[in-house]
């Protein structure tokens, strides 16, 4: 509110800012002073604004003013949660995570690489017929853009297989037999026979143009808070080329981890919002992880999402690597979509019918001959030209709304930086004059709109297709589309939903029929869910969020192997060791562990069960072995010296380390004892176990009767 609006209370308009908090004011006219009666409303706001309103309250005279005494009690309160059941609001998600084997039609390695390619090569895509005669919709859509893909390659980890110059050899028998434990363990009911399909793929990710995927299991479940989730259908299929960078039509992809295996697995439109959809994606990925048959860090896990509400269609959300985003994009998603659905009702409201809009491309340029511009000056002296195209009955309905839907497909499908529309003039330094002479020269009536492009008329051609079809989907509200997470909780444009023609069997691959003997063997041995485990380390003496790190670690289904294993060795120290201690060490010291092994800690715990080193030892230990990963615990452990001391010897030292701090003793008692232990300890350069060292002093200390 400005300082010289009117400053009566009934005239304060009621706005509402956002979604989380409120402030109540209640607003006492002078005239009412000493009566019950005040007038009240509530303003969503959010922390922030609610600061800035007060201070303004305080700056401006309207707070103060001699006609309107106005008494402010106010509170922040949690605004209501979106009613997601009352939106009609609908999700799934699908999950994409890697296994822990070699590739899945051939022999190479699932390794990614990180030195240079050896070789590349180039390839362009074509839309061809699925299995029932359609070319799928969003094949047709990239076609059109007329792209080249580069792919770069290893000796070592491709063959041409990867390259499309060979078929496919036999599927991994091991990535089928973990994706069958995955299956049951979700409930779910083995199919009894698996085809490999061949599914159409039009981004260039695969260099066959499609990806290959089997039907292992339907009918799973989860069981979640919100009640049971089904998951009706879970596949073994390949993963796509890596995508390395894009300029201009072309695509720069890296082979290492085409082929490598995954399993997918698509829930039903089960999830009742989006606390629940993360929910769900972290009991799968927990129990995905506590198979120890899974591939682990950043890429290995990726979410697709499936959301839709009343009134519109279904969106797809491709890539979602964070779990902690999944409830933000989703929420942003309904948002996005409640929007559409707005522009839709006032597009009806103001009569506006698809009829309206005109495909007409207008050539503009000789408005600007004089423009003073810089953005204009430097498109224009680049050999571009003005054109624009009428959106009538658009105003107010493109910034922040429907702009930037026009701008993300323009930019996907004409490859353009952006486009200019009238809801954000004046702007881009043009001059009143020049937006008024757009708009008598656009705009019939007072809610038309316009767009304007800067572009050859090749381009400017696409650009007027793109908008003039997206306009068009405006009046179904939400449109069916393929989106991409931007990573921060947003997503833009990819291309149109796929259809139903993009999948075919894979003729080079044979039907497979697990026999029942394999069905038994893996019920038999099938891994431990995640619940039990947490079960089995409380029982050995974890605490609760311990438990959790080791349900996470890649040592969840061996851990308790390893206790039993090594009696001597504490749980609790294990698990820390297991879990911590690398962290610890790649932050204080900048050391990579990756090349700690499992073999490494099991001689690590065979060493402190037999008390040949001590606890405080064991960081030392690591770090040298971070250092210098050819090495050996043994090879650690003697060439810094970090065996533990005899019993004589240790003896001996904290005799000597007692008589040379008499007076110290004297004075400070027991709590001499820290301060005496590590010089104790300082001895054995970590030789002793500091526990041991701690009793022994105690021990000297009460024997003197201090």
């Amino acid at each position: 509110m400005k300082a010289d609006e009117p400053k009566d209370a009934n005239k304060i308009p009621y706005w509402v800012i956002s979604q989380k908090y409120a402030i109540t004011l209640m607003l006492k006219p002078a005239s009412m002073a000493g009566k019950k009666t005040c007038l009240g409303f509530s303003l969503p706001l959010s922390c922030g604004e609610f600061i800035i309103l007060l201070y303004s309250s305080l700056r401006f005279s309207w707070f103060s003013s001699s006609i309107t005494q106005l008494i402010i009690l106010y509170h922040i309160k949690i605004y209501s949660q979106m009613d997601y059941k009352k939106l009609g609001f609908k999700a799934g998600i699908e999950i994409h995570q890697q296994l822990d084997t070699h590739k899945l039609f051939c022999g190479c390695p699932s390794v990614i690489a990180e030195d240079e390619p050896d070789f590349r090569v180039e390839r362009r895509m074509r839309a061809v017929a699925g299995e029932i005669g359609e070319v799928d919709p969003a094949a047709l859509h990239e076609f059109y853009r007329n792209r080249r893909f580069v792919y770069e390659a290893y000796a070592d980890l491709n063959c041409l297989v990867e390259l499309d110059e060979e078929p496919p050899h036999l599927l991994n028998q091991e990535a089928l037999e973990i994706v069958c434990e995955i299956s049951l363990l979700l409930n779910g009911s083995l199919v009894d026979e698996m085809q490999v399909m061949r599914k159409t793929v039009i981004d260039g990710s695969n260099t066959s143009g499609f990806q290959r995927t089997m039907l292992v299991a339907v009918d799973g479940f989860l069981k979640t808070s919100e009640g049971r989730v089904d998951i009706p259908l879970i596949c073994l299929e390949e993963d796509a080329a890596r995508k390395i960078r894009t300029e201009s039509n072309t695509t720069v992809y890296r082979l290492d981890r085409l082929g490598i295996p995954l399993v997918e697995l698509g829930t039903s439109p089960d999830i009742k919002n989006p606390k629940h959809a993360r929910e769900v994606a972290e009991k799968l990925g927990l129990l995905l992880r506590a198979t120890g048959r899974v591939k682990r860090g950043l890429g290995t896990i990726r979410q697709d999402l499936n959301v839709s509400i009343k009134g519109g269609e279904r969106i797809e959300i491709k890539g979602v690597q964070d779990l902690k985003l999944i409830d933000k994009v989703m929420a942003a998603e309904v948002k996005r979509q409640l929007m559409l659905l707005e522009v839709l009702k006032e597009l009806k409201n103001r009569g506006v019918k698809k009829s309206d809009l005109v495909h007409e491309l207008i050539d503009l340029t000789d408005y600007f001959s004089e423009t003073k511009s810089k953005f204009f000056i430097k498109r224009l002296d680049s050999k571009a030209r003005v054109y624009a195209m009428r959106l009538p009955g658009f105003r107010g309905l493109l910034k922040n709304k429907l702009g930037p839907e026009l701008a993300q497909y323009a930019k996907n499908i004409s490859g353009v930086k952006g486009i200019i529309h009238s809801d954000e003039l004046p702007g881009y330094g043009l001059s009143s004059k020049e937006v008024k002479l757009l708009g008598n020269r656009l705009c019939e009536g007072v809610n038309d709109a316009y767009a304007i492009f800067l572009e050859n008329k090749k381009t400017a051609q696409m650009v007027s297709n793109t908008l003039f079809n997206r306009c068009v989907k405006a009046f179904e509200g939400v449109p069916e589309e393929t989106r991409r997470s931007t990573g921060d909780g947003k997503t833009v444009y990819m291309r149109p939903l796929p259809g139903s023609a993009r999948m075919y069997p894979e003729t080079d691959e044979p039907l497979i029929k697990l026999s029942d003997k394999t069905i038994s063997r893996l019920k038999k041995n099938l891994p431990k869910k995640p619940d039990e485990l947490i079960k089995d380390y409380l029982r050995v003496g974890l605490s609760e969020e311990l438990a959790n790190q080791v349900l996470r670690s890649a040592v969840n289904q061996r851990f308790i192997g390893l206790v039993d294993e090594y009696p001597n060795v504490d749980p609790t120290f294990m698990a820390t060791t297991l879990t911590s201690t690398p962290k610890e060490i790649k932050k204080r010291f900048d050391v990579e562990v990756k090349h700690l092994g499992e073999h490494h800690f099991r001689m690590l715990f065979d060493y402190l069960g037999e008390g040949k080193i001590s606890r405080d030892s064991v960081i030392k230990v690591l770090l040298g072995i971070a250092r210098n990963p050819a090495k050996t615990v043994e090879d650690i452990v003697r060439d810094e010296k970090l065996g533990m001391a005899s019993n004589k010897g240790l003896l001996d030292v904290v005799d000597k380390i007692v008589e040379e701090n008499q007076v110290f003793i004297k004075e400070q008692g027991l709590r001499a004892v820290g301060p005496l232990t590590g010089k104790v300890l300082s001895e054995f350069g970590g030789g002793a176990d500091g526990k041991a060292v701690s009793a022994l002093i105690k021990k000297k200390i009460s024997e003197m009767g201090v």
